[in-house]
């Protein structure tokens, strides 16, 4: 992968094994990357910049702890991508592959894995790169903000990742397992709970409609025997009257119809008692199951409310971050007032680079830039910039002191 020309090749020179900036840049580069694993990345970073690309090489760390590995080395930018790409990926095998493609079980979890193997082999195979690209950045930051390469060191020091801040990745990792446990313990126990609820529930209901059924039965009995009963006394009251017969023919039915009326009272008696005990059976489970609704209304009703009141309060820290963004950015190279020295000016960038080396050394605030004319693209070398002419012209006498061109100047004010 081809190093692309930015800000940072603007004020660093690339590493070489004839160069006398090896010296610097090695210091500032172990300052940049802390106590933590330095002696792993300094030949690494080298290599880059002796060869003026960057190559894939096998990082252990980003491939196993690719999150926290980019946490800890405050990769903020390559953790948003990396977390960003996983869900998106999730989201397009289970959320469209389902509902759209409708994959079979099978496809899904081989598409699954691999992802999960390109989640692990590429944060290993470029996580090197990723980090030599962002150690770059932070030096040419701290150059353009500080005179001195010692100024540089001590800016970079603040920002580099210290044993402390190891630590905190490792007692968060800790705390989440900790979390995580807990919830796995408590929930298959509130689970069972809730089964030996609605257990509790179908039983009461069986009970209830059980004993409905059996008082059902009861009353249809006893109903059956007192039809059987009625005809038998209008029997006996009719045999000692013969005279009144034709009478009682008249006003009461013949014995026939007395039996049917017997089968038309058990069925009157059989559909209206089954139906009335299971309408108040109900009652009691439904009275039980019926309560818990409100607190599920007043459960779901504090999440939307918790959610609103956050994206509220989230919309007026924009501003606030925006402009702490256009705070951090660091001024143009070259464009600050104050008193500089031109040093010369090159057709070949390796000339140029090896005289920034020389000044960088000696403790001098050296920087390139590139220039298009009609002769050309050119590379102006740079010192500066100072606050008064007497600083400038020291500075120059020892520039010239060391074989090169120096001639001072004031920008801006």
């Amino acid at each position: 992968m081809r190093a692309t020309t930015d800000f940072a090749d603007s004020l660093i020179p690339a590493m070489s094994l004839d160069s006398p900036s090896d010296n610097a840049m090695t210091a500032l580069y172990r300052v940049a990357l802390g106590p933590v694993n330095t002696a792993h990345y300094l030949p690494i970073f080298a290599r880059f910049d002796a060869t003026g690309r960057t190559t894939t090489s096998w990082n252990w760390a980003a491939c196993l702890f690719t999150l926290n590995w980019m946490v800890f080395r405050q990769l903020w930018s390559a953790a948003l991508v990396y977390v960003a790409a996983a869900e998106g990926l999730a989201l397009l095998v289970f959320g469209m592959g389902r509902s759209f493609l409708q994959w079979p079980q099978g496809v899904e979890w081989g598409v699954l894995g691999a992802f999960a193997v390109l989640a692990f082999a590429v944060p290993g195979l470029y996580g090197n790169a990723i980090l030599h690209a962002d150690i770059r950045k932070r030096i040419a930051r701290a150059l353009a903000a500080s005179r001195t390469v010692p100024e540089a060191c001590a800016v970079l020091d603040q920002q580099a990742s210290s044993r402390k801040r190891l630590h905190i990745v490792v007692l968060a990792n800790l705390v989440f397992a900790a979390a995580a446990a807990v919830a796995y313990l408590l929930l298959p126990q509130s689970g069972v709970t809730a089964r030996t609820w609605d257990t509790a529930v179908t039983v009461a209901e069986a009970a209830s409609a059980a004993s409905a059924a059996s008082a059902a039965s009861a009353a249809s009995t006893a109903s059956t025997a007192s039809a059987t009963a009625t005809p038998a006394s209008s029997a006996a009251e009719a045999a000692p009257a013969p005279a009144s017969a034709s009478p009682a023919t008249e006003t009461s039915p013949p014995p026939p119809p007395p039996a049917s009326g017997v089968s038309t009272a058990t069925e009157r008696a059989d559909v209206p008692l089954p139906v009335a005990p299971p309408s108040a059976a109900p009652k009691a489970p439904v009275t039980k199951v019926v309560p818990p609704a409100p607190s599920a209304s007043k459960a779901t009703t504090a999440p939307a409310s918790s959610k609103a009141a956050a994206k509220t309060a989230a919309k007026p820290k924009t501003p606030t971050a925006s402009a702490a963004l256009s705070a951090a950015t660091p001024a143009a190279v070259g464009t600050t007032a104050g008193y500089y020295i031109n040093v010369g000016l090159f057709a070949d960038e390796a000339n140029a680079r090896k005289a920034q080396a020389r000044l960088l050394n000696e403790g001098l605030p050296a920087f390139r830039q590139e220039l298009n004319n009609s002769n050309g693209r050119r590379i102006r070398v740079r010192v500066g910039p100072y606050d008064s002419r007497a600083k400038a012209d020291a500075a120059a006498a020892s520039i010239r002191a060391m074989a090169l061109d120096a001639v001072v100047f004031k920008q801006g004010r």
